[in-house]
């Protein structure tokens, strides 16, 4: 039993009941608090729950069902947490697990969660088999209640896979299942499937260029949107209005909704959601030619994303800070608890032991993650697309047969065979010199260039302040983000992709900067795929490692560019080879 609800109050008054039953262990009222405040981005307390959770699979009565369900849990708190990789690992779990018991429900749960994933990694197109899965599954339900979901995600889907591909079949598609989830919604009286319906028919009719009727089922969506009360939609819906009253050139109108997203995202949105918000309201302000008003916002914007990362950057370090002043609490607590008992000496001395023990197996712990964590790094600096050796080998292949300088064939071979030798050697090689990341760096876009001839141009400047010999940055710590430009910035792009890295000397730190002009992220509107997939974590754990290691502020940001394309800033420290 699921508690569908956004109302905080009818939500806390359903747990109340829920929790006068004694028939059934704890660990369903449990998980509906885990899933109300994963959803509600209350992930402290997701979290707490999720420990205790974890307790209370142990009951005999609820052990076996409960370990089932705890995976979903598990699998959308990390996804909403945004660490994809372990959000994708306890999915497949809770799939496999769901094939084995055969419960078709909770396979299309499995699905829908692993499609999201995949969208968060740029690959979309890669999760159609499991469409195809979950199609078949759905249109064996008979409980038709429960179609209307199931409908819209489909409709969500083809309409993603729309903005890849361009196919115009794939936007009837996703028509047809948007307007059969929203008569079946209509006829269950379901506000949220209603407003999830009209929110793609919204999308759909944008991607046709009918923008009169997307305003109409704008207009709906929001009507449906109150009375689900998913009011953290709103500045989504006013800032839909503004993109589609810039493109029918009605300026003024334009300017009063994006007015409105920005002042409904203080209201509802978190603060990183309304940084996107400022930062897509200073593009659509400059487009109507408000520039001061766009210089405002942007400025705004800007001032956000440096609290922001500022908190990213804190937050570990006040965690660890607590955990300190904490145990030292308690170690003084014990201390003066020690000499009202001194009679109880042999107590304190086994007591002693035992703490001692505790912190040596803690200590121990702790090293043995940071291997693991290290180990994992390794693996991550390995683990370079394994379609890139292939399709590189492909393209030789054909190479050899139609090319007649044998010497040129021999090149790219020699850079083939120096790629796959490096990318071996960077799996136990903490640093490299910036020469050698930059020799590297050229021959595998060399490559690239080959496999997608006449797909992009690219340039790797270095300053000349910079000791490319002697300074040393954490190997493979820029391949991630270059394959992410190639194999999906520019994928379908209708111009030539520019890629541009750039090694700097900035405050004595070394900051490279690589730019592209590809399709970009966009995190509010539909038509554009980001491209950015696991580079982002990757980065992310690498980064606090070196931190942790050089006691170092090490950072790094992946932001839009003005026009188009994305652009990432790594901030590293001046590490020398002696």
């Amino acid at each position: 039993m699921a508690i569908e609800t956004n109302d905080s109050l009818a939500f806390h008054r359903a747990i109340s009941i829920l929790n006068q039953h004694k028939g059934y262990c704890q660990f369903l009222s449990l998980s509906e608090q885990i899933r109300f405040n994963t959803k509600n981005q209350k992930l402290n307390q997701a979290f707490d729950q999720l420990i205790l959770a974890e307790r209370h699979t142990q009951a005999k009565k609820c052990a076996d069902d409960s370990k089932y369900q705890l995976l979903l849990l598990k699998a959308d708190y990390y996804q909403k947490l945004d660490s994809v990789e372990m959000a994708m690992d306890y999915a497949v779990q809770f799939l496999a697990q769901a094939e084995k018991k055969n419960i078709d429900v909770d396979i299309l749960k499995a699905i829908s969660q692993i499609g999201t994933l995949y969208v968060k990694q740029g690959q979309d197109l890669e999760f159609k088999p499991y469409v195809n899965k979950a199609i078949k599954i759905i249109e064996a339900i008979k409980d038709t209640k429960q179609l209307s979901k199931y409908y819209n995600w489909l409709a969500r889907y083809y309409e993603t896979e729309y903005t890849i591909t361009e196919n115009k079949m794939t936007l009837d598609t996703a028509k047809i299942y948007a307007q059969t989830a929203y008569q079946l919604g209509k006829k269950y009286k379901q506000n949220f499937q209603l407003f999830s319906a009209f929110q793609a028919l919204d999308a759909i009719a944008y991607h046709y260029g009918h923008f009169k009727e997307s305003l109409s089922y704008q207009d709906s969506t929001y009507k449906y949107m109150q009375a689900a009360k998913v009011y953290d939609k709103i500045p989504v819906y006013f800032q839909s209005k503004a993109f589609t009253l810039l493109e029918m050139k009605d300026v003024a109108n334009t300017i009063l909704h994006q007015d409105s997203a920005i002042y409904f995202a203080r209201k509802y949105s978190s603060p990183s959601f309304l940084a996107n918000f400022l930062k897509t309201g200073a593009e659509i302000y400059e487009a109507v030619g408000d520039n001061d008003r766009a210089l405002q916002t942007f400025k705004e914007y800007d001032g956000l994303r440096d609290k922001l990362n500022t908190e990213k950057r804190t937050k570990i370090i006040n965690e660890l800070e607590q955990k300190y002043l904490k145990e030292k609490n308690e170690k003084t607590i014990l201390a003066l608890g020690n000499e009202r008992k001194l009679l109880w000496i042999g107590l304190i001395i086994a007591c002693g032991l035992g703490m001692g023990f505790f912190f040596w197996s803690r200590n121990k712990q702790l090293k043995q993650q940071q291997i693991i964590l290290e180990t994992e790094q390794r693996l991550n600096r390995a683990r370079m697309n394994p379609h890139f050796f292939f399709n590189a080998l492909a393209s030789l292949q054909s190479f050899a047969i139609n090319e007649t300088d044998a010497i040129l064939l021999a090149e790219n071979l020699s850079k083939f065979s120096h790629i796959m030798r490096e990318t071996l050697e960077n799996t136990y090689r903490e640093y490299v010199t910036i020469h050698q990341e930059e020799s590297f760096l050229r021959e595998y876009l060399e490559l690239q260039q080959l496999r997608f001839p006449d797909n992009f141009d690219f340039a790797i400047r270095i300053d000349p302040k910079l000791d490319e010999n002697n300074l040393l940055i954490p190997s493979m710590i820029v391949q991630p983000f270059i394959e992410n430009s190639v194999e999906h910035g520019f994928a379908n792009i209708n111009k030539k992709g520019q890629l541009h890295i750039d090694f700097t000397n900035k405050n004595e730190n070394v900051i490279i900067t690589v730019t592209d002009n590809g399709h970009g992220l966009n995190y509010n509107a539909p038509q554009v795929k980001p491209h950015v997939s696991r580079a982002s974590q990757i980065i992310k754990d690498r980064i606090y490692l070196l931190n942790m290691k050089l006691k170092s502020r090490a950072s790094f940001s992946i932001e839009n560019n003005k026009t188009d394309g994305v652009t990432v800033i790594i901030n590293l420290p001046l590490i020398y080879e002696n």
